[in-house]
């Protein structure tokens, strides 16, 4: 597997010229947009200014007339506005605005993909379905609304992954008045699918608020393991029906794993051992590859935490393979 120093020298040495020409591109877009919010305001301002002299003098008594010119001013400025924007998108800088996020992903994503292996698919559009959510027996099955993009389709030996940015809503059958839907999950997930099924359910979740937060059932989940780590058992909480089974997959190098990657994104951990798959959500409300226009490209720290975190993901899940006692003896057949 790549370094993150590996990575970073591709970055320097492969991707610079690319990411100087779209931070160029990025500053022309963004100054447009300023321009064009300084051209819409002008004329309501203008307006505004009219208006309220009109309304400081006093009544005439010839209503008509200061109808007429109301409406007057309300076209004048309504053209000048129209005529004023038609000018401004002519300018440069408008193509640089509408482009960038595409030209991001496609000269910036997509090579950094292929640099961390040729033959992994990036898909920009997509993302996890509401079953590749639901189907991990962690969250229980509601109306959820799903949103996400940026999905990563591989394969590691005989495990097929994928990797998405993911945000999962919902909204509550009671409310009060002006709450919106809640937030489920908002962050990186990922699963990987094996020849083999687990020999037991094993899930883990984060200790801040994981069970609490209304859509995560623990009492269903089996019962309470407590492994034998103690900075572990601080961060995490882990339930399967078969405890000997648990102890045996949260290997003191498995559990390591996974307090490196709690320690390093500072976020809620959602992980699922289930049937012939694991499932790692990040909660850490993040959408590493939604660049705006007023976020410097000099910056790659956002690039760097994705590599870490999908690195990190892809290491935990080929950690699995060599723990022969968890898994059962038959392909495909849960026990």
């Amino acid at each position: 597997m790549k370094t993150l120093e590996e990575f970073n020298a591709f970055l320097d040495r492969q991707l610079n010229d690319e990411l100087e020409s779209l931070e160029k591109q990025r500053i022309a877009g963004r100054n447009w947009v300023r321009r064009m919010w300084v051209v819409s305001l002008v004329p309501f301002v203008v307006f505004v200014f009219f208006i309220v002299r009109f309304s400081l003098q006093p009544a005439s008594g010839n209503e008509a007339n200061r109808t007429f010119v109301i409406a007057g001013l309300v076209l004048l400025v309504t053209l000048t506005g129209y005529a004023m924007r038609r000018f401004m998108i002519k300018r440069g800088g408008v193509n640089e605005a509408t482009d960038y996020r595409h030209d991001f992903k496609h000269r910036i994503v997509k090579p950094l993909i292929s640099f961390i292996h040729p033959d992994y698919q990036y898909q920009p559009l997509n993302h996890a379905s509401y079953e590749e959510f639901t189907e991990s027996g962690l969250f229980e099955k509601k109306a959820y609304q799903m949103t996400g993009n940026d999905q990563v389709y591989g394969k590691l030996g005989e495990m097929n992954f994928q990797f998405c940015d993911l945000t999962v809503m919902h909204m509550p059958l009671v409310t009060v008045r002006g709450q919106g839907p809640d937030t489920v999950f908002c962050g990186s997930y990922f699963i990987g699918q094996f020849p083999r099924c687990f020999s037991t359910p094993v899930y883990v979740l984060s200790r801040n608020g994981a069970a609490g937060d209304g859509y995560i059932q623990t009492w269903h989940l089996g019962k309470k393991v407590l492994p034998a780590d103690a900075a572990f058992n601080k961060l995490f909480m882990v339930y399967a029906p078969d405890e000997v089974a648990a102890q045996q997959l949260l290997t003191p190098a498995l559990m390591e794993r996974i307090v490196a990657l709690h320690e390093r994104t500072g976020a809620r951990l959602f992980i699922s051992f289930y049937n012939n798959r694991v499932y790692i959500g990040i909660d850490h409300g993040t959408d590493y590859f939604e660049t705006t226009l007023n976020k410097s490209l000099h910056n790659r720290q956002l690039l760097n935490n994705f590599f870490l975190d999908f690195m990190s993901m892809l290491q935990l899940a080929e950690d699995l393979k060599s723990n022969l006692p968890i898994w059962t003896s038959r392909a495909f057949s849960p026990s």
